[in-house]
């Protein structure tokens, strides 16, 4: 709890609408749910303006090798938008940690950007993956549902 509290209000409504989607999926895995409230907590160690995020945005869709890059830079210089999208996953991970979350919770905030392995993003039928990948699809269409 003490995570979701260093969220602004509009963070942790989204975080909650990530929880709500997957609740109302049927999702009652725990870690799951955690992860879903907490996937973005990293981003609380260096918060975004609007404008910021919108050119995250918009750099993504323009120029997203360049984003890639740049997002390797130092979080004290101009690329700090696209720093925080490429670290915060880490950072949260981190801090998730460090607040004693279950391993797997902690893999899910960790991987939350991550591409999925090819056999589930790909795949219209049950195929063999990891229950943490099959979490990870499910977070990540959660998120990207809201």
């Amino acid at each position: 709890m003490a995570l979701f509290d260093q969220f602004s209000l509009s963070d942790q409504q989204h975080s909650y609408q990530v929880l709500r989607t997957l609740q109302l999926y049927g999702q009652t895995n725990p870690d799951l749910l955690t992860a879903a409230l907490l996937h973005d907590v990293g981003k609380t160690r260096a918060p975004l303006s609007i404008w910021e995020r919108s050119l995250i945005v918009v750099a993504q869709a323009f120029l997203p090798q360049k984003t890639a890059v740049w997002g390797q830079g130092s979080v004290d210089s101009w690329q700090r938008p696209f720093v925080v999208k490429a670290q915060h996953p880490a950072w949260g991970a981190a801090m998730a940690q460090e607040a004693g979350c279950h391993p797997l919770t902690i893999e899910l905030i960790r991987r939350h950007q991550d591409p999925l392995p090819e056999t589930l993003a790909l795949s219209k039928v049950e195929v063999a993956v990891t229950e943490a990948d099959r979490l990870l699809g499910l977070l990540q269409w959660a998120d990207n549902q809201n």
